[in-house]
């Protein structure tokens, strides 16, 4: 059976730390960027309003527009030994507003990484640079998708590439301790180079802007100033800032501002500053100064050069005003990978998410951000509503668990020690290793909480107005309890251990606290979740497969491959029963029909393993996060397509 693609709905992310990846289309309306192995095509004032150009096989590295924006090149990384693709694709339907994007050629040649793109001023070549394991410059024709000529971009490995505005005959290069100016013969097939003498000032080049006439190159470094170079002599000018106004942690970003004489840069120290280049010698001097949250990434003008778009390497995208350099926070993401999602009982407006020291509440409509807990130095590992939704309850590296009040952040309660911290070792599994409260599960009635720990303890809480009590501490699990499930009716649970094992506990006054059934086997369990019915156990982990157990004998009932090369890292059954979602290393998030074990719809977006999926209350939605930071929204199939 051919599975289908699961349609995109709506992403959640940025990925800052990808330099230049920040566009502004030439309409001013639409915002151009990358999310993992995903392209975003944004509505700048509706953020909801979204198109996604898929089709790389990892993350996207590096992406380039050409003038009239009819065109877009995306570059990506891949593995050792294979070559790394360059894309284009055809976005004219963003400025006629009819169609949607198209692809147009894959171009093949690099090895490994393509470190930069970008289209000559009249759109009709492309030149790409790959990354330290090829560092060849290559240029390619648009229209046909074919390689021009191409040469080693230089001694060391080049960083950046910029094409003349004038001429699609010349273009500069930067790189480590080298600035090269090529010269392009279309005719003959030829790049040629001649080496930019700075005299005694060796740099590493980060990013170039090119002035208006072609006349003057601006070179941003790492040492945190600015080269101003000759183009006609390929010569070193001038720099600046002096000495003691240098950038902080290097110019990471650079663009000329048309009609006046000012460079616009952003700094690794996350700095925004316009140079002003009407000096008496020359030099770039400080104007104006603003200060963001995060190292400037990108830098994307406006037309009118009035406003310019700003991400950083925290996941921020800020609107800021030219005059004044005002700086409006228009979206922020993860910057982490996101350990955990939840959603609160029966209400699918709003989810949460954690990653880093970060916990944040999102409004499922509009995709903005509602709320942010913070808790500095410590690692959120898991998450959760309590069912009345009066409390979010939630597991740390520290060994605490935190309750915060869902309306306002504030903190409610803190149980410390809750679980004992064990040191963190190497990965398992390809899991990012997590220490102190590792999983997290509320009881239907409000009354306790579950936790379970690094320590291999799975421990039950008494939850009330203004005390929280330990009432009992299982110990049977070796390793860390990585997921817990519970009965509706709080009589019992089931905990997933990376040991090997999975037991079921009694919470009944009865038989309290006591090991009433357990499984093992030859795997890294990472999720368990009983099927509504709660006849029927679902687990996942490092074997690859999706086992069905049956509760009462713990025997395996049904094995699916859930992935053909990678651990399967999470697992959500729908509130029928009906189906179930699962994501994992593979990149994949899979939708299931739970009586078939057959899986129909396959969603591909995510540059790094999904660490969770969730099914929406109401069934309409699965969200899935992962590794790279994004957060990915996906539309539930119709149901009678899972009963083909």
């Amino acid at each position: 059976m051919a599975e289908m693609p699961l349609e995109l709905e709506g992403v959640i992310g940025f990925s800052g730390k990808i330099k230049q990846a920040l566009i502004l289309h030439p309409d001013d309306t639409h915002i151009i960027y990358p999310l993992g192995s995903t392209i975003v095509i944004k509505d700048v004032e509706d953020t909801a309003k979204q198109m996604f150009l898929q089709g790389h096989t990892d993350r996207v590295t590096c992406i380039a527009i050409s003038r009239d924006g009819n065109t877009l090149a995306s570059g990506q990384i891949t593995h050792m030994g294979y070559l790394a693709e360059i894309i284009l694709w055809d976005i004219s339907c963003i400025a006629n507003g009819v169609g949607t994007p198209k692809l147009t050629n894959r171009l093949r040649l690099h090895k490994v990484q393509v470190q930069a793109l970008d289209f000559s001023f009249d759109g009709m070549y492309l030149a790409s640079l790959g990354g330290s394991d090829d560092n060849n410059l290559v240029i390619w024709e648009v229209a046909t998708g074919k390689a021009v000529c191409g040469s080693p971009a230089s001694h060391d490995s080049a960083l950046t590439l910029k094409w003349m505005n004038t001429t699609s005959t010349q273009l500069v290069t930067g790189g480590i301790k080298a600035l090269r100016m090529w010269s392009f013969d279309f005719s003959a097939r030829k790049v040629r180079p001649i080496t930019v003498q700075t005299s005694k000032e060796i740099r590493t080049y980060t990013c170039i802007a090119i002035s208006e006439d072609d006349s003057t190159l601006y070179c941003g470094t790492t040492t945190g100033d600015v080269l101003v170079i000759s183009a006609e002599k390929q010569t070193l000018l001038t720099q600046g800032p002096p000495k003691g106004a240098c950038l902080g942690m290097g110019v990471q970003a650079i663009t000329v501002v048309p009609g006046a004489q000012e460079l616009l840069v952003g700094s690794g120290d996350g700095e925004l500053v316009t140079l002003a280049l009407d000096t008496k010698d020359g030099a770039p001097r400080p104007k104006c100064v603003q200060k963001v949250l995060g190292a400037v990434s990108s830098l994307a003008m406006d037309s009118a050069c009035e406003f310019f778009f700003v991400g950083t390497e925290k996941s921020n995208m800020y609107l800021v005003q030219l005059d004044g350099l005002v700086a409006e926070l228009k979206t922020t993401c993860h910057a982490e990978h996101i350990n955990d999602i939840y959603y609160p009982k029966s209400y699918s407006d709003l989810f949460a998410t954690c990653a880093g020291s970060d916990i944040r509440i999102w409004h499922s409509a509009s995709l903005s951000e509602l709320l942010r807990v913070q808790v500095p130095n410590c690692e959120c590992n898991c998450i959760a509503f309590k069912p009345d939704g009066t409390e979010i309850v939630s597991g740390w590296n520290d060994g605490k668990i935190r309750a915060f009040l869902p309306q306002s952040g504030g903190l409610k309660y803190v149980i410390n020690e809750a679980h004992r911290l064990t040191g963190v070792g190497n990965s398992s599994g390809g899991v990012v290793p997590k220490n102190g409260v590792t999983s997290i599960c509320p009881s239907n009635d409000t009354k306790r909480l579950l936790s379970g720990g690094a320590d291999g303890q799975v421990r039950v809480w008494a939850i009330s107005k203004g005390t929280q009590v330990m009432i009992a501490s299982m110990k049977e699990h070796k390793g860390p309890v990585y997921a817990i499930s519970i009965k509706a009716d709080d009589s019992e649970c089931v905990s997933a251990s990376a040991d090997g094992s999975c037991i079921t506990w009694s919470l009944t006054d009865s038989h309290p606290f006591v090991r009433i059934n357990a499984l093992f086997a030859a795997n890294f369990f990472k999720s368990v979740a009983y099927h509504p019915d709660e006849s029927q156990l679902l687990t996942c982990g490092t074997d690859r497969k999706i086992t069905y157990w049956d509760v009462l004998n713990m025997s395996a009932i049904r094995v699916v491959d859930g992935s053909d090369s990678a651990d399967v890292n999470s697992l959500h059954v729908s509130a029928d029963g009906s189906f179930f979602a699962s994501g994992g290393a593979d990149k994949k998030v899979n939708v299931w029909n739970y009586d078939e074990g057959s899986c129909y719809y396959v969603g591909e977006g995510h540059s790094g393993a999904v660490q969770k999926v969730r099914i929406s209350p109401d069934e309409s939605r699965i969200i899935s996060v992962g590794t790279e930071g994004g957060i990915f929204i996906w539309k539930v199939p119709d149901p009678a397509s899972f009963c083909q």
